[in-house]
């Protein structure tokens, strides 16, 4: 009887050290991506078109050379109050040229005219000049281990070429 007490006090004070060793500390992984939070303010979202899909999207390059890093189709009913609220998450930890929000006309099949911004997170459509620039001079954003959370606001206007 004496050797099962010392077994099963051993047993116990074993198994308390085991559990305490594995203790989760929590993750020491550092991040690998960030997440974009953007506020989307709409100045006439009575005008939103019944055909067509808009898009809000994530571009790494500008002018675009082929499909957006990011995008995401949305509808007039995230239109709360005169505002969408997006969230893209799992970000790679690079550079952005522009986060835009665009119609694309239903009635018009060249990629090359069917598409448009109703706003973009900074740039000009125009130079003070009126030189057509098309958001050239947008400013870069990165997502790095520093920065992986980033909150952007887009001032947008509905616009459908009529």
């Amino acid at each position: 009887m004496h050797i099962l007490r010392k077994t099963t006090i051993a047993t116990l004070a074993f198994s308390m050290m085991f559990f305490v060793s594995c203790e989760d500390s929590g993750s020491s992984d550092p991040a690998t991506s960030g997440t974009l939070n953007l506020t989307i303010n709409i100045s006439n979202p009575e005008a939103w078109p019944s055909e067509g899909t808009v898009f809000v999207s994530l571009d790494k390059t500008w002018p675009p050379s082929g499909a957006p890093y990011k995008s995401v189709v949305v509808e007039s009913s995230q239109v709360q109050g005169g505002t969408i609220s997006l969230m893209f998450d799992e970000i790679d930890f690079d550079s952005y040229k522009l986060a835009s929000i665009s119609w694309r006309d239903p009635n018009d099949a060249n990629p090359q005219t069917n598409q448009y911004v109703w706003g973009t997170h900074s740039g000009n459509m125009f130079a003070p000049t009126g030189q057509f620039i098309f958001y050239a001079d947008a400013t870069e954003f990165t997502f790095s281990q520093d920065l992986d959370t980033l909150s952007l606001v887009i001032d947008a206007t509905v616009n459908t070429g009529s």
